[in-house]
């Protein structure tokens, strides 16, 4: 029987090909040695497989929004079980095999299929946490999430899935896709707009559903033309979404034979690495900023096996990571893009406008002019990022950002690949990041001087799920953190004496000036402490810190700060300008001798936070950086 459908979908595949069609599916067969790398890789998940349940198990870290459980919690996962699955099929192993098979038919019922209900097609994180009855909001990315191992399943595995599976499977992922069209989800939010256009792709043509396919054209046409036009991903220069665009965008060159769509394809790929290889500071080995959507300020060992692979072995920095075929996901660094990493110009400056500001978009501003209210209107302004990569230390800031736990907009990294630092610079609102506070940056080379400004209607610990209301907030502290993690041999930071005199920080050879020329919560001055936990250790400028107290944003006085950060490297002794303040009704303005920047001193709509402002920059390259690179895209 299996021999027989395997025959059956050969041919069926041939004829696909022959009609013309969008696609070709050649299943994936692996070497003997590709099997061997695979079942390496596969050790660390085999230990957490549950065979009772047939899948793989965790234990919750913390309460998530799309979740009603709290932390401590044994579930099951329904995605990364799905994904091993996938991986255990391609070992050729009976016992993996047959495992994989158990998986997959364990997870598909957990699909919601009742189409009168307006997640239908969705599955739910764990079957621990059912997506009916609960109470947290559903996260509609499963569909996509899913739909992709499923999808692989069907190319590489259905003879061995067998003819009733199968089917089953093009079932489920009907309801998927359909699913992922219904909620049509916008370029702006990268990885699952690719991932959702390569799932509408696919089911449309093994499923025989024209419509779907052309739904997914043309959503891959508006995406490309949304990215190039914005000059790159919204979620900018991202170590955690970029990879995820590439796996898919990999999938998509692997089965989508399209002339047109694959040219597109192929750039936008391209695109991944250039970004990728722009913001690599080789002497650390890390992914630079300015970020928005990271996990993390370091990289991690994942990303350089990633360029071990797709370099072939070319890009071999050190340390401790699987250096093997990433059978899986076999990227490859284009050949024009490869020399970025291997033969990096240092010192040198990136500037990358990495969002096109919409020139529909105004924004009212009501300003006090001479003692009178006056109101005019603001357009939005670009997204411009920055990075001063030196033979010691790397710099990064971005014109405008928001300080979520996920965004990195002030940055900088130094060490080496097995021994790498960081200093991030944070906002807290009761020990966690506070979104609505927003950032503006203007940046020479190794100097920045920053405004924070808080956005009245912004997010609280998330920029969309839990925005301020009322305009009001209840804290028991809220403070700015430099904070520093990596490597910490002789590191330390050295307080001033009084609270406007500079910070002074050390680390090896590396130094950073630090000043907060002027900064106010509800009128009111704050205080430097150090502290340090979890391998961690900072500098904080505390606003408040007590009972817990009510702070009607909209009522406050100056609710602002301004920051003054200068790195340097060995025996460098560079001057530190003083730094001017201006304040009036509306604005702060810090300035130096070639830095300017100025933003609102009191909490406003975040609208009017995120673009109204000015920077300005007379010296950008400074005698001894090479030209700046402006806007690759």
């Amino acid at each position: 029987m299996r021999k027989k459908l395997t025959i059956t979908v050969l041919l069926l595949l041939t004829i696909n090909v022959l009609i013309g069609s969008n696609t070709h599916f050649t299943p994936v067969k692996l070497s003997k040695e590709e099997i061997d790398y695979l079942k390496t890789d596969l050790e660390k998940k085999n230990k957490e497989y549950d065979p009772s349940m047939n899948m793989l198990f965790c234990v919750t870290q913390s309460r998530h929004y799309h979740s009603d459980l709290d932390s401590g919690v044994v579930v099951h996962q329904t995605r990364e079980s799905l994904e091993y699955a996938v991986a255990l099929l391609k070992t050729e192993d009976k016992a993996y095999m047959e495992r994989g098979i158990n998986i997959v038919k364990k997870i598909l019922p957990m699909q919601e299929t009742d189409e009168s209900l307006p997640y239908c097609g969705i599955w739910p994180y764990y079957p621990e946490d059912p997506l009916r009855g609960r109470k947290a909001a559903i996260d509609y990315n499963w569909a996509d999430f899913i739909a992709v191992p499923l999808i692989d399943v069907i190319i590489n595995h259905s003879d061995y899935a067998g003819e009733k599976l199968v089917n089953d499977i093009k079932k489920a992922l009907v309801l998927a896709a359909k699913a992922i069209k219904k909620r049509n989800v916008q370029p702006d939010y990268t990885n699952i707009s690719i991932m959702g256009t390569y799932a509408c792709y696919i089911v449309g043509d093994i499923c025989d559903m024209p419509e779907m396919t052309s739904y997914a054209r043309e959503r891959l046409l508006n995406f490309y033309e949304y990215t190039i036009r914005n000059k790159g991903f919204t979620e900018y220069n991202s170590p955690t979404y970029t990879p995820v665009a590439m796996d898919e965008l990999l999938r998509m060159q692997q089965t989508i034979i399209n002339p047109e769509d694959r040219k597109i394809i192929d750039d936008l790929y391209a695109m991944s690495w250039n970004v990728i290889a722009n913001h690599f500071h080789q002497p650390s080995g890390q992914w630079c900023g300015p970020n928005l959507r990271s996990y993390s300020s370091l990289s991690q060992p994942k990303f350089y096996r990633l360029l071990y692979n797709a370099s072939n072995g070319t890009i071999n920095l050190p340390g401790d990571y699987p250096r093997i075929p990433n059978v899986i996901a076999p990227h490859k660094i284009p050949e024009d893009i490869l020399p970025k990493f291997t033969q990096s110009v240092l010192p040198r400056l990136e500037i990358d406008t990495f969002v096109v500001a919409n020139p529909e978009i105004k924004i009212e501003r009501v300003c006090q002019r001479n003692g009178v209210k006056k109101s005019d209107f603001i357009h939005s302004k670009d997204i411009v990022g920055k990075l001063y990569a030196g033979t010691e230390f790397a710099l990064a800031s971005v014109n405008q950002g928001y300080m979520w736990n996920q965004t990195r907009p002030l940055i900088a990294h130094w060490g080496t690949p097995v021994k790498p630092s960081y200093m991030q610079v944070r906002f807290l609102h009761d020990g966690y990041d506070f979104s609505a506070a927003n950032i503006v940056c203007a940046q020479d080379s190794t100097t920045v001087l920053a405004i924070m400004s808080i956005a009245d209607d912004g997010g609280d610990t998330h920029p969309g799920l839990d925005r301020i209301k009322d305009a009001t907030i209840e804290a028991t502290d809220i403070r700015l953190r430099i904070e520093v993690g990596g490597d910490l041999e002789n590191t330390r930071f050295t307080l001033p004496e009084l609270n406007r005199e500079d910070v002074n920080f050390v680390s090896r050879n590396i130094k950073s000036t630090i000043k907060i020329p002027f900064a106010k919560w509800d009128n009111k001055d704050g205080h430097w402490e150090t502290g340090n936990a979890n391998g961690k250790i900072w500098a904080d400028y505390v606003l408040y810190s007590g009972k817990k107290k009510t702070f009607r944003l909209n009522q406050m006085g100056d609710a602002v700060v301004g920051i003054h950060l200068s790195m340097s490297s060995g025996n460098e002794n560079h001057k530190h300008p003083d730094v001017k303040i201006k304040v009036d009704d509306d604005y702060l303005t810090l300035f130096n001798d070639n830095l300017k920047v100025k933003a609102l001193a009191k909490p406003a709509n975040e609208l009017r936070v995120k673009n109204d402002y000015e920077i300005e920059c007379t010296d950008l390259t400074g005698s001894d950086i090479n030209s700046p690179q402006i806007s690759k895209y």
